[in-house]
């Protein structure tokens, strides 16, 4: 997508290094981005700043030792700094956070963002943290390191397509009150980190983006401010005009482990917990759905046609994201340390649902990576609905869609050398759930296979067909809303290691979510990928 220079984010290339945490060394990359709307900016007097919000956290690339504490504030602020301490001991390190700005092209608002990153953290221990900056009262939070290796098990949690629990501007995104009750009940399983299967807040089809992205982190914040919310990029945070590929505001406001691009900066990237390598990737890259398009983008975006906004961007990495997944998959594969390979992501390979489809592109790409290299585990969202599939790999004999072979018919118990297991876990809150009359009887599964013409002002329409469907191992149509939790045992009995997973479900503004569904992920120990 073309865009004019004067738009383009400036990457600042500076790090500044700090002491603290008992002579640690902290450093702190800078994504910045230069401008005269931001330069403009009137940094308010010592009394009277506002207070510190949006408060969130991240893992490093080795979440045992690694944290990045990010939050935002509605004008600059003077000063902005992390305080830590081990529980108990008080917080007696302090760590200047970096700026990062940026300035939202639907309605010209600068948005300042602040940012620490702690490494050298102790493994498998709590501590706790402020933020704050000159002027305002701190906001706090705490945090739980990763164990070390195998050392000890562990709870995470996941769901998508998340939304705002009420309507923000006038009211055009996604909201339902699901949105809000579905934080507490993740909080209230206590798990170590949470993974976002992309279409976080919808601000790309808001009037209101600043403020929808601004609900989306208080609301989550109860949660996210005590634990890692670790998201990957949906085509709803494609948001055409910031940026060259409309992320510029996802990657603003995340701190997220590196990918040795700059440019692509948190579009894709993975980290380590204990024997666990979770792979985030943007199927953005590889989908032929049209997925990001926003009619009220494109009749109000200043300079939408002349700038040659386009939120179109399939293949807009030439290749850099599947050259990467394939080297982070490789190293996983081969490295004994890790005896789980997940990955998180947001468009889905396989769907019963005529709601969007499953998109024939991540089976063209990245599906033979996941099956060479041996991924455990997908879990993604963007249907609405909870489903899953038996172990797969490889392709049906004679399928020109490529579908996915079940490799297993148990579907309580699976053995995920025999191929990954993928899940669906879309109902985070968006208030267009995937209705019954979606679901084919018999089971068909549903394949985006192309899309019609189109261009930046007319969305592409989907081509759709119907494929056989013996990869799905269940679905639930009754509870739309939910997310599923992992219980993670590094010692299994027999040499083994197991993840048990659970769905939690809920009805339409029911904050009661209930257990719907449970199956055990099982393997040997450091054992062979098949």
């Amino acid at each position: 997508m073309a865009e004019s220079p004067n738009e383009s984010p400036n990457r600042v290339a500076r790090r500044q290094v700090l002491r603290g945490l008992g002579g640690l060394a902290v450093a702190g990359p800078v994504l910045g981005r230069a401008g005269s709307a931001a330069a403009l900016v009137t940094t308010p007097d010592q009394a009277g700043a506002p207070a510190p919000e949006q408060l969130h956290l991240q893992f490093g690339a080795d979440a045992a030792h690694e944290m990045a504490v990010s939050w935002a504030a509605p004008q600059r602020v003077r000063r902005p700094v992390v305080r830590l301490g081990r529980r108990g001991h008080g917080l007696g390190s302090e760590i200047p956070a970096e700026e990062r700005v940026y300035t939202e092209a639907l309605t010209g608002e600068t948005v300042f963002t602040y940012h620490a990153v702690l490494p050298r953290l102790a493994a498998d221990t709590r501590y706790e943290y402020h933020v704050a900056h000159r002027g305002a009262e701190p906001l706090s939070g705490s945090f739980r390191t990763a164990p070390h290796g195998r050392s000890k098990g562990f709870r995470f949690t996941s769901f998508g397509d998340q939304a705002v629990p009420a309507k923000v501007g006038k009211g055009l995104g996604p909201a339902t009150p699901n949105a809000g009750y579905i934080v507490d009940a993740v909080e209230r399983l206590d798990p170590l980190f949470h993974l976002l299967n992309g279409d976080l807040c919808y601000a790309n089809v808001s009037d209101a983006p600043v403020q929808t992205w601004q609900s989306f982190f208080n609301n989550n914040q109860r949660s996210a401010r005590n634990r890692p919310w670790m998201p990957c990029a949906g085509n709803h945070e494609n948001e055409v005009g910031n940026g060259p590929e409309g992320y510029l505001s996802y990657q603003t406001r995340f701190t997220l482990p590196g990918n040795g691009s700059r440019e692509f900066a948190g579009n894709w990237y993975a980290f380590t917990v204990g024997p666990i390598r979770v792979i985030s990737i943007n199927n953005d890259d590889v989908c032929l759905q049209d997925g990001a398009f926003s009619a009220y983008r494109r009749d109000n975006v200043p300079g939408y046609k002349a700038k040659g906004y386009d939120p179109y961007i399939r293949g807009y990495s030439h290749g850099a994201q599947k050259a990467w997944l394939e080297r982070t998959l490789r190293a996983a594969s081969e490295d004994p340390a890790i005896d789980w390979i997940i990955v998180c992501m947001h468009q889905v390979a396989m769907s019963s649902a005529h709601f969007n489809g499953a998109d024939l592109g991540i089976r063209q790409e990245f599906l033979p990576l996941f099956d060479k290299y041996g991924v455990d585990l997908v879990v993604a969202g963007h249907e609405h609905h909870f489903e899953r599939t038996f172990p797969v790999k490889g392709v049906l004999p004679g399928s020109s869609l490529l579908t996915p072979a079940p490799q297993a018919d148990d579907a309580s118990v699976i053995d995920t050398t025999k191929g990954a297991v993928h899940m669906i876990i879309g109902g985070g809150g968006h208030s267009s759930a995937t209705p019954w009359s979606a679901f084919d009887s018999p089971h068909d599964g549903v394949v985006i296979y192309d899309v019609g013409p189109g261009d930046p002002t007319t969305q592409r329409a989907s081509k759709l067909t119907t494929e056989p469907a013996p990869w799905s191992a269940y679905r639930d149509l009754q509870r739309p809303y939910g997310f599923a939790s992992f219980d993670f045992e590094p010692h299994a009995p027999g040499g083994n290691t197991q993840i048990t997973v659970t769905h939690y479900g809920a009805d339409l503004g029911s904050a009661d979510y209930q257990e719907l569904d449970r199956f055990v992920l099982r393997k040997s120990r450091g054992g062979h990928r098949d």
